[in-house]
């Protein structure tokens, strides 16, 4: 595909997608697509974002926005994902994961222009008993409402790529950290309670993530755009040694706080213990490696919270008034 300059993000006002615009903004001409959801903040916005109020499951709303702004390229990161509030109800997950993806697949389809896609490593269910990180080609096993709608967009793209020719490539991240995250995850929740001198409420089951820098995980979303090959699906995760207990994360982020306690409650349901896959895919086809080392990053990441209190009390705000 050629370079492209113009591209459409949807999610702009949300934790990973805003990265994206504040990292390349330089790069290309964004218009940002975000109906101000869970979890999206105004004051993420990057100024030279192109801001547009929409949602990506509206079909004639997308394509009149597609149409006045003329993207090359649309960068799917809208979706529901806190795992408790699906198993609660999961309507709006599909509305947004699965109907979402499928409007911008068709119209991007429609247009002759790229989708990425961007998944998570929740769609492989739990590595608990694996004796091998995930590849590309293991397989689906969603374990939650979540992961299932995610599992779902894939596979739905997928067909289009085969039935329709659609430029798609589907990205798949692992366990995410970094600035703007919402604070009903585990690493901005944490930083709050201790600050607030609450107990942070921890699942009694120890588990095992893979904690990737949000820097690293749109650089790879960038390089899949690039370089990806249509059709195909690339990991993206961090070095094997940014493999950790969420325990021990907790740990190191209340000593870099320097307070707080914690307080171990019950699991959730189908709670997966493991995620762990492999980016060799990703480094071989995409010139693709992470900058950042677990240290670096729960450093970089608590640091952010430290210096930007503002942001997170309007963040807590925003999250108790719509619990």
């Amino acid at each position: 595909m050629s370079v492209p300059k113009k591209i459409v993000v949807t999610g702009h006002l949300g934790f990973i997608a805003s990265a994206f615009c504040n990292n390349f903004n330089d790069r290309y001409q964004i218009t940002g697509i975000d109906f101000g959801g869970w979890g999206a903040l105004v004051r993420n916005l990057h100024p030279s974002t192109n801001d547009v109020r929409a949602d990506i499951s509206d079909g004639p709303r997308i394509a009149a926005v597609l149409d006045e702004c003329e993207p090359d390229a649309i960068i799917n990161f809208a979706a529901e994902s806190h795992v408790d509030r699906s198993i609660d109800d999961d309507l709006s997950f599909w509305q947004s994961n699965v109907l979402g993806a499928r409007v911008l697949a068709l119209e991007a389809h429609k247009r002759g222009i790229r989708m990425v896609h961007v998944s998570t490593d929740e769609v492989f269910g739990d590595a608990l008993e694996e004796n091998e990180p995930w590849t590309e080609s293991s397989p689906i096993v969603p374990r939650n409402p979540y992961s299932v709608t995610k599992a779902a967009a894939e596979l739905m793209l997928s067909s289009y790529h085969g039935t329709m020719g659609l430029d798609v490539v589907v990205t798949r991240g692992a366990n995410t950290i970094g600035p703007r995250q919402f604070p009903e995850k585990a690493v901005p929740k944490a930083v709050t309670c201790f600050l607030e001198g609450r107990p942070f409420p921890l699942f009694k089951t120890p588990a095992q993530r893979m904690w990737m820098h949000v820097n690293d995980h749109v650089s790879g979303i960038e390089a899949a755009l690039r370089k990806g090959i249509s059709g195909e699906a690339y990991n993206i995760a961090p070095s094997e040694a940014s493999e950790a207990y969420t325990h021990d994360v907790i740990e190191r982020v209340q000593a870099i706080v320097g307070k707080g306690t914690v307080e171990p409650v019950e699991d959730r349901k189908a709670y997966d213990l493991r995620y762990w896959m492999e980016a060799k895919k990703a480094e071989r086809d995409l010139d693709w490696t992470p900058a950042y080392d677990l240290e670096a990053t729960l450093a970089d990441t608590v640091g952010w919270y430290l210096d930007n209190t503002d942001w997170l009390q309007e963040a807590n705000a925003v999250l108790a008034a719509t619990v």
